[in-house]
C-alpha cells in the first residue's frame, strides 16, 4: 500500500473527534480504553473513532487520540453500550518537512490500509462498566 498525504483528512478527523467527544453520550457513556499496536509495536500517533453499527438510537460517534499505543475515553464521555464499527488512523512521519501555518512541520501520512479506517472491518461491543478493548492491526 502506498501511503497518501493525509493533511486535510487529518484536520477533518481531528474536528470530528473533538465534536464527538464534546457531544459524547451523556452520563450513560461508558469508560473505554485500550492499546493499539501496528505489526506488534505501539502506534505512536493516531486516532480511533467508534461509529454506531446499525444506527443505534441515542448513540453517537466517539473518538480519541492514540498516544504511545494507548487511547482512553472517560466515563460519561465514552460510547453507550452497543455494537460499533471502529476506524483507526495512523499518522506516520515521512521524514520530510513541510511549511505549515506555524512554521516548518513534519509531513505525516495515513499509513494503515483502508480496511482499518475508511472501509473498516474492525468492530467492538461496548458493555456496561469500564471497557478495555485492544486493537492489533497490520500495516499491510
Amino acid at each position: 500500500m502506498t501511503p497518501t498525504n493525509w493533511t486535510r483528512p487529518a484536520a477533518a478527523l481531528a474536528v470530528a473527534i473533538a465534536l464527538s467527544t464534546l457531544v459524547g453520550c451523556g452520563s450513560e457513556g461508558r469508560a473505554i480504553s485500550g492499546e493499539v499496536t501496528v505489526d506488534g509495536q505501539p502506534m505512536e500517533d493516531g486516532a480511533i473513532l467508534f461509529v454506531p453499527d446499525g444506527g443505534g438510537a441515542g448513540r453517537s460517534e466517539v473518538g480519541a487520540s492514540i498516544v504511545n499505543g494507548k487511547y482512553s475515553v472517560e466515563e460519561g464521555r465514552g460510547p453507550k453500550p452497543g455494537k460499533y464499527k471502529v476506524q483507526i488512523r495512523w499518522m506516520k512521519k515521512t521524514g520530510r518537512k513541510l511549511q505549515g501555518a506555524d512554521g516548518i512541520e513534519d509531513e505525516k501520512v495515513q499509513a494503515l490500509p483502508a480496511k482499518f479506517n475508511t472501509e473498516t472491518t474492525l468492530t467492538a461491543e461496548v458493555k456496561g462498566g469500564k471497557n478495555t478493548i485492544n486493537f492489533p492491526v497490520t500495516s499491510h
